[in-house]
């Protein structure tokens, strides 16, 4: 159907010579000069008496000779100038059919050529494409490598970071122990020192005597009194805050020693400086 549809033209062409064809034949037939009747021949004949010819019996019959048919005579040949048109036509038919038929194969070259190179091509373009997508799986390997290496070293750099960080802090903590126990340890030896003097016990005697001579002694107040005072002074002596500890007196004898420390503020300062202290304890025995 393809065919057809494609070649229309040249087969309505090819019908119509054909049936132009089969007209000159059909009249050549016509025109074509018909076969003649057979003569009929002329027999006359007498009827005799066989009596009246007795020696007619007696001789022999001649043979009758057979009657044949004239033979048709021969047909007339066709004109040459209607065989060479005739041949001439149909030579011409046989080269357009095989000019068609040779068209028609290489068209159908033409057709098989195409789609080779369209199937190459759909080949080469897949393998394009394959080739691509390995590429691109390849590139997305090496991306995804090449990120977690660098996380790696992120992390490593990190880790290295807060190591240091912390050996540095380790380091200053340590250097601020080791101060503070130096620190410590001259106190020590100074407050040993101090003590040796005796400059400390002088420094209490004083305390409890500006103490006891603010101090209003209660009625309840007995022989015998010991109370355990903790004292918070600022520089220069003045009374932050007093509480009393361990004490064998009543509430009143306790808020009449409180009131005692607060009233000898400004506490006297220590004969030495290094005897000097913001946080006293104090043991208040007052004298009978």
């Amino acid at each position: 159907m393809g065919f057809a549809r494609e070649h229309w033209r040249p087969l309505t062409g090819a019908a119509a010579l054909h049936i132009g064809l089969l007209a000159l034949l059909a009249l050549a037939a016509w025109q074509w000069p018909r076969s003649q009747p057979p003569v009929q021949l002329a027999i006359e004949g007498v009827v005799v008496d066989a009596k009246d010819v007795p020696a007619a019996r007696d001789r022999p019959r001649a043979a009758t000779p057979p009657v044949t048919t004239p033979e048709p005579p021969p047909p007339e040949p066709v004109p040459q100038q209607v065989d060479d048109s005739l041949q001439t036509e149909q030579a011409a038919e046989a080269e357009r059919l095989a000019r068609e038929r040779a068209e028609l194969e290489q068209t159908q070259q033409r057709e098989r050529e195409a789609a080779e190179i369209r199937a190459a091509e759909a080949k080469a373009a897949e393998a394009k494409r394959s080739e691509q997508e390995e590429q691109r799986k390849r590139d997305a390997l090496e991306a995804q490598r090449k990120a977690e290496a660098a996380e790696k070293q992120r992390k490593d750099l990190e880790a290295k970071r807060k190591q240091e960080a912390k050996a540095a802090a380790d380091a200053k903590q340590q250097a601020a122990r080791e101060a503070e126990l130096r620190r410590s340890l001259a106190a020590e030896e100074e407050a040993s020192e101090v003590a040796r003097s005796g400059v400390v016990d002088e420094y209490r005697r004083m305390l409890i005597e500006a103490i006891e001579r603010n101090w209003n002694r209660p009625p309840s107040a007995r022989a015998g009194l010991e109370c355990t005072l903790h004292v918070s002074q600022a520089p220069g002596g003045t009374v932050i805050d007093v509480r009393v500890g361990t004490c064998n007196g009543d509430q009143a004898v306790r808020e009449s020693i409180t009131n005692a420390v607060f009233r000898a503020s400004p506490l006297p300062p220590p004969p030495d400086a290094r005897a000097f202290e913001r946080r006293l304890e104090i043991v208040f025995k007052p004298t009978e």
